[in-house]
């Protein structure tokens, strides 16, 4: 990636999270004079989970406000005007979390909108909550952890219990380290970035911010590469070059290795899910992960081709527990039951939901579309929908929920072709004659423009790439026509609903 196109990158905008427990004392002319400095001197914007207020809000509504409704034009000029005669705005109040999918949603272009004004917001959040902070994680390139003897017990129960803080970039400041026995995986996300950390350390935060402000902005650059790896080559790779293309054209010649002509396990993956999905009921081992919610999410649109809402998950998950012969409440943190690592729970049928008249006609478009991510609990979570309605948004294709980092496979062959926007992210098409497939917000690309690929080939990873709250794959169809109102590649298309071109096509390997 080009110096010029990284820092274009970086000054669209960032979150930057502090985490600190309860009963500690922030240092607020650091945390002012870090804000500056992430900003280049400017102006800069503080969102206050916490609800300790900090810093004195002067936002014309408290952080709250934040996730509940989108800013509107006139707010964010208010806001520009504030920032016209203040050099900060701070969103305060008490301390609350997006508890929802659509709660974070708004969150996140609301984040959006803000950095138009000011591209590096800096979050605040309580070390001492832990339930439904997981996706402002995920929202954020890095957390910063402030720790004093007295809380590093807090902090470290902080990154232990937020997963996804397990592969967020954690800057943890002080020298002092958790208990690795009682909290191995926070000290496994800590020592991910020990030299930052070091680092961080000798710059003194409470002394000189503005040096942690310019590890953190390196750290930023850092997880931009990593987050595009297609859009540019490093230089020692750009310089050895010739050198790995000499040693693959001799390789075969001095590594030469039996054939594996056994079938691929990614591949002809339909036939086996038609097979389980007559079963009027199925097993599943639960990691101590997992929740019951996400795999009834999965039965129930498995046995039915139904889109779940929250009433009808936490009733299947009620009966399901029920049948099993545990409690109702058995398992429950927050809004969710998670069984222990080993315990079986067996999900049937749900009879006590309406089946719809539409379930056959649906449910063999709902099978092979889940059956193209590798992932064996994956399910649809949206329909494509036309036209906007009052029960419903626009949506021109259908989301396949699934586990991050799952596979996609290419359900035929076809030449790919890639794309990148700011709400679909990363994007792969696979393209023939007559139609064309998309597969958006992916996390990482395995083919590139123009490449041939063939029936079961992995060709990309589920992500969270674009606008959305969770990782799923968001899967666009078309027809190719030479005045399409769409492009991508070379090629025009226009676009149809996935359920109506799966029984169009009625699609093979082929």
């Amino acid at each position: 990636m080009q110096r010029k196109v990284l820092e274009n990158l970086y000054s669209q905008g960032g979150l930057t999270l502090f985490a600190i427990a309860d009963g500690d004392e922030m240092p607020i002319e650091a945390l002012h004079k870090f804000a500056l400095a992430l900003n280049a001197g400017a102006h800069f914007i503080v969102l206050d989970f916490s609800g300790r207020q900090l810093l004195a809000g002067n936002a014309p509504f408290p952080t709250q406000e934040l996730f509940k409704k989108e800013l509107s034009d006139e707010e964010i000029k208010q806001i520009s005007g504030t920032l016209a005669v203040d050099e900060k705005i701070t969103f305060a109040g008490t301390k609350a979390m997006p508890s929802s999918d659509s709660e974070y949603r708004i969150l996140y272009h609301n984040i959006k909108k803000l950095e138009s004004l000011v591209p590096q917001i800096l979050g605040i959040v309580s070390a001492d909550e832990t339930e439904n902070v997981g996706n402002l994680v995920s929202m954020s390139r890095i957390l910063l952890m402030h720790v004093t003897p007295m809380s590093i017990d807090t902090a470290a129960s902080f990154i232990e219990d937020v997963k996804q803080t397990h592969k967020a970039q954690i800057l943890w400041l002080s020298n002092d380290r958790p208990a690795r026995r009682i909290f191995p995986k926070a000290c496994k996300a800590i020592r991910r970035n020990k030299s930052a950390t070091k680092e961080a350390l000798n710059s003194n935060f409470r002394e000189n911010p503005e040096e942690l402000a310019k590890i953190v902005k390196k750290l930023h650059k850092i997880s931009i590469l990593v987050k595009n790896p297609l859009d540019g080559v490093p230089r020692i790779i750009r310089n050895l070059f010739p050198l790995l293309l000499l040693f693959a054209i001799i390789a075969p010649f001095l590594f030469v290795t039996d054939i594996d002509r056994s079938d691929s396990n990614l591949r002809d993956r339909i036939q086996e899910r038609n097979r389980l999905s007559v079963a009027p009921s199925f097993e599943y081992t639960f990691d101590g992960i997992e929740n019951m919610q996400r795999i009834a999410r999965y039965a129930i649109g498995r046995f039915d081709a139904i889109i779940t809402n929250e009433k009808m998950v936490k009733n299947y998950v009620a009966k399901t527990l029920e049948d099993n012969g545990f409690k109702v409440t058995s398992w429950e943190k927050g809004n969710q039951n998670i069984p222990p690592k080993g315990t079986t729970i067996r999900f049937s049928r749900p009879d006590e939901i309406k089946r719809p008249a539409s379930a056959d006609t649906i449910g063999a478009a709902w099978k092979f579309w889940t059956s193209v991510i590798s992932d064996s609990i994956a399910y649809l979570t949206e329909f494509y929908h036309e036209k906007a309605t009052s029960t419903q948004r626009m949506h021109n294709g259908i989301d396949v929920a699934s586990r991050m980092g799952a596979r996609i496979l290419a359900p035929f062959g076809a030449k790919a072709w890639t794309s990148r926007d700011e709400r679909g992210g990363v994007i792969i098409a696979l393209v023939r004659k007559n139609d064309v497939i998309l597969f958006m917000h992916c996390d990482k690309l395995l083919y590139l423009n123009g490449q041939e690929v063939m029936p079961g080939d992995p060709i990309a990873t589920v992500g969270t790439t674009g606008h959305t709250t969770g990782p799923h794959a968001h899967i666009v169809t078309g027809i190719v026509r030479k005045k399409g109102k769409k492009q991508i590649g070379n090629v025009r298309y226009d676009v149809i609903d996935p359920i109506k071109w799966f029984y169009k096509f009625k699609p093979t390997s082929k």
